[in-house]
């Protein structure tokens, strides 16, 4: 009897040891798998409620490069007037299945505008801004020297690019920072799109040495950059898309940029369509072009912030600026009527003068969409959303 006994025991542990490995090597394999519990289609809070969360910047992922992990900002308090006013501030990462919620780092005072712009290096460490540029892991170790300056939109190969005055031209320039390394390089400033002048002749221009960098981007192979050269009034159309070689040659003059941009792929732009003389309307959609601004296709429907899923199947974005209420849509390349909506916000204060924009941008795997939402006056969250297609 006893013995009998003993061998049922031995049965059962061993069937439970072999149910625990199956289930661990199924963790283990399924990195950014989609958790049973989450459904498509219906949104999720990312974070907390007991504070103001955001993503990033828009088409820039909240996701670790294996897709394993999920960053966000948390605001510990929020303004109250404007997008100028800096709030205390911390980052957090969880799981991609929205569990195990951790704090990474405390941030200096910071405007919510884009949160804190994080962008992956790797699975492990992220680079970020507050008041100047910095480099973490998930330990919380500081990986480079702060530097001040306009961090770029995405990564690559452990690289960031920004922007800032140079401390000796006081010129606006164009950095890129190798983080492992720890190496800065110039890649180029603002005498050398002087050129644009010429192509863009007004009394309203200001001199070169006033001219502004910002928003930086690699293309997909890291042989190109894309960026936003304001050489004129606060107007849009003296914001303007340049493109060159990460070398600094093969300078191209896009003209006043489409709203929000980002690269398609190396060699093509895509954003919203709002004054681009293209022999298009200027109808918002998205859209896609060549370098020469040539259109190569309508992406998607009338929209603000954009975001493209890694396999260029799926965009998403918000109603234009000033809108009431604002409508979140996710549309499949080539459609312009949306396939899914939220709507994210009904009070424009929050929205639009304090800049909590939707920012949406999509993961790894192109399966899920993150994108930030104002569920009353004055409260925003980041949201998560698995696509509802087959």
């Amino acid at each position: 009897m006893n013995k009998r006994f003993l061998h049922s025991i031995k049965i059962f542990f061993g069937l439970l040891i072999i149910l625990m490995s199956f289930s661990f090597c199924n963790q283990k394999k399924g990195g950014n798998k989609i958790s049973d519990k989450l459904e498509s289609g219906v949104p999720y809070l990312v974070g907390t409620t007991d504070y103001n969360t955001s993503f990033s910047y828009y088409n820039t992922t909240p996701e670790s490069p294996d897709g394993s992990k999920i960053a966000y900002t948390k605001f510990l308090s929020s303004p109250k007037n404007d997008r100028s006013e800096k709030v205390p501030a911390e980052i957090w990462v969880c799981n991609a299945d929205l569990t195990g919620h951790e704090k990474v780092t405390d941030l200096n005072d910071m405007a919510v505008h884009n949160g804190a712009r994080v962008q992956w290096l790797d699975n492990y460490s992220f680079a970020y801004e507050d008041d100047s540029i910095r480099a973490i892991n998930l330990e919380g170790l500081h990986l480079i020297k702060a530097v001040k300056g306009k961090l770029g939109h995405e990564t690559f190969q452990g690289k960031i690019l920004y922007s800032a005055d140079d401390t000796e031209t006081h010129l606006s320039t164009i950095y890129e920072y190798d983080i492992q390394n720890k190496q800065i390089s110039k890649l180029g400033d603002v005498m050398d799109f002087k050129e644009i002048t010429s192509l863009y002749p007004s009394d309203n221009l200001r001199e070169v040495s006033d001219f502004n960098i910002l928003h930086l981007q690699y293309n997909g192979d890291g042989k190109k950059i894309a960026f936003r050269l304001d050489i004129g009034p606060k107007n849009e159309k003296y914001k303007q898309l340049v493109v060159m070689n990460a070398d600094g040659t093969d300078i191209r003059y896009f003209g006043p940029k489409p709203m929000h941009f980002s690269w398609f792929d190396n060699e093509s732009i895509m954003a919203h369509d709002n004054q681009i003389d293209d022999n298009m309307p200027n109808d918002k959609r998205a859209r896609r072009w060549d370098l020469e601004r040539n259109v190569i296709e309508t992406l998607s429907g009338t929209g603000n912030h954009l975001g493209a899923s890694p396999n260029r199947e799926f965009y998403a974005s918000e109603s234009w600026y000033g809108k009431n209420p604002v409508i979140f849509s996710i549309y499949k390349r080539g459609q312009t009527e949306a396939f899914w909506q939220d709507t994210i916000s009904q009070d424009h204060h929050t929205m639009w003068k304090l800049a909590y924009h939707a920012n949406p941008s999509f993961s790894r795997d192109s399966k899920r969409v993150y994108y930030n939402k104002c569920v009353a006056p004055g409260k925003v969250y980041g949201y998560m959303v698995i696509l509802p297609v087959e």
